[in-house]
C-alpha cells in the first residue's frame, strides 16, 4: 500500500505533460477565434458582392427594355389623347416563374420579356455565381417620370428596383458544431429609368 501511494503522490507533482496539456486546451480557442475572424471577413465580402450584384443588375436594367412588356409597350398617347397624365403603377418581375405580377394600379397583360430578364441576371452573375433566376426580381414602379408620346422611348421612365433574395452563407467556425448554413437578407439596388433611344 505504501508504495502505491508513493506513485500516486509522484504521479500528482509530475508536470512534464502540463505544457502540452494548456496547449491543448488554450488551442482549441485560438483556432475558433481565427475561423470566427475569417468567418466575418467572408461574410462581409458575400454581402457587399451581392449588393454590388444588385447595383449591377440595376444599371444594366434601367438601359435596357422593361422586362414588363405591357408598361414598355404602353402608349399614353392613345390613351390620352394630347394630355393627361399617366397613371402610377408598379410590376414585379420574378424569374422563379417568369412572370410578371402588376402590384399597383390596373392595366392590361403584364407580360415577360425573358431577353432582358437573362441578360440582369448573366450580369449579375459575373459577380456572385450563386445568384440564379429563381433568384432575382426586377421590379418598376412608375411614379410619373416619363413623357407620352415619346417617339424614342416607353412612355414610362419608372423607379427599377432589381433584388437577389436567398442566398445562403455557411460558416466555417459554426459548421464545426453543426450549425447550417443560413440565409442572406435580401439585397436590393433601385435606380430610375432612362429614356435612350
Amino acid at each position: 500500500m505504501t508504495r502505491a501511494r508513493r506513485l500516486l503522490r509522484r504521479l500528482a507533482r509530475e508536470e512534464s505533460a502540463a505544457t502540452a496539456a494548456e496547449f491543448g486546451l488554450v488551442c482549441f480557442a485560438f483556432v475558433a477565434m481565427l475561423l470566427a475572424v475569417i468567418d466575418m471577413g467572408r461574410l462581409g465580402w458575400t454581402i457587399n458582392t451581392a449588393k454590388t450584384a444588385t447595383r449591377e443588375g440595376a444599371r444594366l436594367a434601367v438601359v435596357s427594355p422593361i422586362v414588363s412588356t405591357y408598361m414598355a409597350t404602353y402608349d399614353g398617347t392613345a390613351t390620352y389623347g394630347g394630355g393627361g397624365t399617366v397613371p402610377d403603377m408598379a410590376f414585379s418581375c420574378a424569374g422563379s416563374g417568369s412572370t410578371c405580377t402588376q402590384t399597383q394600379g390596373s392595366g392590361g397583360s403584364p407580360g415577360f420579356d425573358n431577353t432582358t430578364f437573362t441578360a440582369v441576371v448573366t450580369k449579375m452573375q459575373h459577380y456572385d455565381p450563386e445568384i440564379t433566376a429563381a433568384k432575382v426580381t426586377i421590379t418598376y414602379r412608375h411614379v410619373g417620370i416619363g413623357k407620352v408620346g415619346n417617339p424614342y422611348a416607353p412612355d414610362m421612365e419608372p423607379l427599377v428596383s432589381v433584388s437577389v433574395a436567398g442566398l445562403t452563407f455557411q460558416s466555417a467556425a459554426l459548421q464545426i458544431f453543426g450549425v447550417a448554413p443560413f440565409t442572406l437578407p435580401t439585397m436590393t439596388s433601385t435606380l430610375s429609368g432612362e429614356s435612350l433611344s
